[in-house]
């Protein structure tokens, strides 16, 4: 008994001696693997950057000219989501990668005013990556752009357009638009804007789009009066040609001259430029008398290669005045929402609304106006679109009625002033900021990802 009394006060003491050891053995091989684990673990991703507040801040508007509130961006889907978080990307500083904005309308449209004030004021904000596209023909008289020089040989050309002077094949390209001619020494050029513009006065990529079809001709193409190639648009079926120079980034001009062998076909060129804050591009994409049902009579093939190489991150279409049969405009608006979609999936589009109208001698809105909202709305919910209502964002009814009085719209109730236009693209970048703002509000790290 003595003996085991012995043996188990032995046994206790080792037990109480190896209970000691343990504890500090695995606390050295603890502290061990805790530190290469330090030194092995990657450092702390940075914070994601608070976007610029300038970049974001809403846009004001002038309540003396229009009293009515600017009504929101309607996109109950969220469509918006993607390209708002581009512009927060740019805010950010995460993304150096430009933004481009396709806008099509009529021929409210065709003089830019509305859209230059859109480039401007992004562009302001975000970066000057470039005009963007501008055509190299002139279906009509009054069609220019702001902040850009272009023009050509007119009276050598013919000019074509999915409107008013329609061509067999309904080859206009995406900008509904283009000028042929197979006259020796026809050119049409573009470039840069004077040293007085707020935008526009540099450049260092053109990339020029015409027609590729049997027998077709060939052109020189001059960079600040300098040859740089002949292009040859002769090819074995129609399709998109493109042809891309580079310069110096500054103020330049391309040409285009028809050497004379068979006709040529061009669409127009784009600029654009690396800004180092990545930027902004607004394509003005306005045709006379367009609605839905002339947009879709361009021949789709060349527009979607066009649209597919312009790689718009959003596309705005203001499309309505022009609409004269209500109940066939419900598949044409929506057969080209699935048009652009099929070129840029994912890309999300806006419709917006036609202007106010009045009959003469009516104060209320034409009734044909009214049902189109209504309808272009409906469109728009039905496709996951988003929708902006540019007749309430006037004021209403008998809104044009007060435009005409304050100088903002012609006396014939259909075209916007110039300085009618500037105060309505005011109100849709403040609707348009509104909107990034909710996303922010909503989504903390919208933009942080880039792009």
């Amino acid at each position: 008994m003595r003996r085991l009394v012995v043996f188990a006060a032995l046994l206790a003491a080792c037990k109480s001696k190896v209970d000691r050891v343990v504890p500090a053995a695995e606390a050295a091989t603890a502290t061990a693997t805790a530190s290469a684990a330090e030194k092995a673990a990657p450092p702390p991703a940075p914070a994601c950057p608070a976007p610029d507040a300038a970049k974001i801040a809403p846009f004001e508007v002038d309540k003396k000219v229009i009293t009515a509130d600017v009504p929101k961006l309607e996109d109950p889907s969220g469509s918006l989501a993607s390209f708002e978080d581009k512009l927060l990307a740019l805010a950010r500083g995460t993304s150096k990668k430009p933004v481009r904005i396709g806008f099509y309308g009529d021929s409210n449209l065709t003089s830019d005013f509305l859209t230059g004030h859109l480039r401007r004021s992004l562009q302001g904000r975000f970066g000057d990556a470039g005009h963007g596209f501008v055509g190299l023909a002139r279906p009509w008289a009054w069609y220019s752009h702001e902040d850009v020089h272009h023009h050509g040989t007119w009276p050598l050309w013919k000019q074509f357009d999915c409107t008013t002077d329609p061509v067999v094949g309904h080859r206009y390209g995406f900008a509904n638009m283009a000028a042929e001619s197979s006259k020796p020494g026809a050119a049409a050029w573009a470039g840069t804007a004077g040293a007085d513009a707020k935008v526009g006065r540099s450049v260092s990529r053109f990339d020029v789009y015409f027609l590729k079809r049997p027998r077709g001709g060939s052109f020189d193409l001059l960079l600040d009066g300098k040859l740089q190639k002949t292009v040859r648009t002769a090819a074995a079926d129609y399709e998109a040609g493109f042809e891309t120079v580079e310069a110096p980034d500054g103020p330049h001009e391309i040409k285009c001259v028809v050497k004379g062998d068979q006709a040529v076909r061009l669409y127009g060129t784009t600029l654009e430029r690396d800004d180092p804050n990545g930027g902004v591009v607004v394509d003005s994409l306005g045709a006379g008398a367009l609605n839905f049902q002339r947009w879709m009579l361009t021949e789709p093939v060349i527009r979607k290669a066009q649209l597919e190489r312009r790689a718009y991150d959003v596309v705005f279409v203001w499309l309505g005045m022009n609409s004269m049969w209500l109940e066939p405009n419900r598949g044409w608006a929506t057969d080209t929402i699935k048009q652009i979609r099929d070129a840029l999936p994912g890309v999300p589009v806006v419709l917006v609304s036609p202007p106010d109208s009045e009959k003469h001698g009516s104060q209320k809105t034409d009734p044909r106006i009214m049902a189109l909202v209504k309808q272009l709305r409906e469109v728009a919910a039905e496709n996951d679109a988003a929708f902006w209502d540019f007749r309430a964002a006037m004021g209403g009814d008998g809104a044009f009625l007060e435009f005409m009085k304050r100088g903002l719209a012609a006396s014939d109730r259909v075209h916007l002033s110039r300085e009618g236009n500037v105060v309505m693209g005011q109100r849709l970048l403040a609707a348009l900021f509104d909107d990034v703002k909710a996303r922010l509000d909503a989504h903390p790290d919208a933009g942080c990802g880039g792009r």
